[in-house]
């Protein structure tokens, strides 16, 4: 068995990561915004691109790590990628003295690279837990521990973000604060690197696949598997509507004239991951997977009903809060529903499980491309970011209800459990 010590440092590596990830899942669209002036359309263009760019990198990152592998332990990646997304997390937060297609082309760049070496970094971090140990106990001990530092990491970077001085308009100091960040994050980086320990190798696949020989496997997948369409369609309009509400935290706060507010909301995506994660996974043990799913598409929709609703920033506040509580759930459920879904769909030959997972992270990273663009939509056509999250969320009640990953049959409910 594993030991804490190791446990922690393989966790100090997504606390690192979080400090990275979290600061552009909710704070960067914000900054480009207001910080660097940029337009909704060109803000959300800068975010589609990038999405492309994870697209390609991870898989690249992942086949590339794999291989050298031998040579170069997976950890290692972990200290290259760490530290230069850390670098450049620093530079997407410092303003430019550049204005228009100049300064488009410069955030660009360097949202790019950004996004490049996050992969570089995290995809190899990601396979270290099947490289520490063959041990399925040792692999929820270091998946719970993993989750912890995420949700710490998350916290800490709201913490200093809402801590920095803001100018006269309430806008943070960000280029301080991911500085801050950046430095933060590299003896966590270095924790893992030291810490741990790669006691497996994994062999050699029994034949090699390209990436196209990969991609053209992926329709026969999709048209041979019913409830894996469903599920991708539930992953697509589930992780839409969550990560509309992330990225709008302090845009939806500002237009309710109390910006400070929006800055104490970015705590709430690391605090439900670790408090009510095991609520829900409780509750999936009662009741069944795609139930609990059912029903935080169902919270989630009255709690961003309810913003429409004029009573007040206290009321608005816990709303936002029930509906960032509502998306954890669903996005447990729906990777919680993933194995199941490998089960049900049958032989369909030799690595089909791990396309499946691969098939899900696409539909995920499609989410967090599309987001954007809704919200650079309800920006444009009604200057408030509350349509945009409406919508998503109703879009995802629909599709999880109507498209529910459970087929025809009443036997996936009790698969789910």
């Amino acid at each position: 068995m594993i030991t804490r010590r190791e446990r922690i440092a393989y966790a100090a590596g997504d606390l690192g990561f979080n400090f990275v990830w979290q600061s552009m899942e909710l704070f960067l669209l914000f900054f480009y915004l207001r910080g660097l002036g940029l337009s909704a359309g060109a803000a959300s263009l800068i975010f589609l691109i990038g999405s492309v760019i994870d697209w390609v990198a991870d898989p690249t990152v992942g086949a590339v790590a794999d291989r050298m592998s031998r040579t170069r332990p997976m950890r290692i990646w972990v200290g290259i990628g760490g530290p230069l997304s850390g670098l450049l997390l620093a530079l997407a937060f410092m303003p430019l003295p550049l204005d228009g297609w100049p300064l488009f082309a410069a955030v660009l760049a360097i949202h790019v690279a950004l996004r490049f070496c996050y992969s570089l970094g995290n995809i190899p971090y990601a396979a270290l837990t099947a490289r520490i140990s063959d041990r399925p106990l040792d692999h929820l001990a270091l998946t719970g521990a993993r989750m912890q530092g995420a949700a710490i990491g998350g916290m800490i970077a709201a913490g200093v973000y809402f801590a920095m001085p803001a100018n006269g308009s309430g806008i943070a100091d960000f280029r301080s604060g991911a500085l801050l960040l950046a430095v933060l994050a590299l003896p966590a980086f270095l924790a893992t690197v030291i810490g741990v320990r790669e006691r497996i190798s994994t062999a050699a696949a029994p034949e090699s696949r390209s990436l196209m020989a990969t991609m053209a496997a992926l329709p026969v997948m999709l048209r041979g598997s019913a409830v894996l369409r469903r599920l991708l369609a539930t992953i697509l309009v589930a992780g839409c509507a969550v990560t509309v509400v992330n990225k709008t935290l302090l845009l939806l706060f500002e237009e309710q004239g109390s910006l400070r507010a929006g800055y104490l909301a970015t705590f709430l995506p690391g605090l439900t991951l670790l408090l009510a994660t095991p609520l829900w996974a409780a509750a999936a043990r009662r009741r069944g997977r795609v139930a609990v799913l059912v029903i935080a598409g169902v919270l989630n929709v009255a709690a961003v009903l309810a913003l429409i609703l004029p009573f007040g920033l206290p009321f608005h506040l816990g709303a936002i809060t029930l509906a960032i509580t509502a998306g954890n759930g669903m996005s447990v459920m729906f990777w919680a529903l993933v194995p199941v879904v490998v089960e049900r769909s049958g032989d369909q030959g030799t690595g089909f499980a791990a396309r499946t997972y691969a098939l899900c992270s696409i539909a995920r990273k499609l989410a967090q491309a599309i987001a954007p663009q809704l919200i650079a939509l309800s920006l444009t056509g009604t200057r408030s970011v509350i349509p945009a999250i409406i919508v998503s969320a109703i879009v995802a009640l629909i599709v999880i209800v109507v498209f529910r990953p459970s087929g025809s049959t009443p036997s996936l409910r009790e698969a789910a459990r």
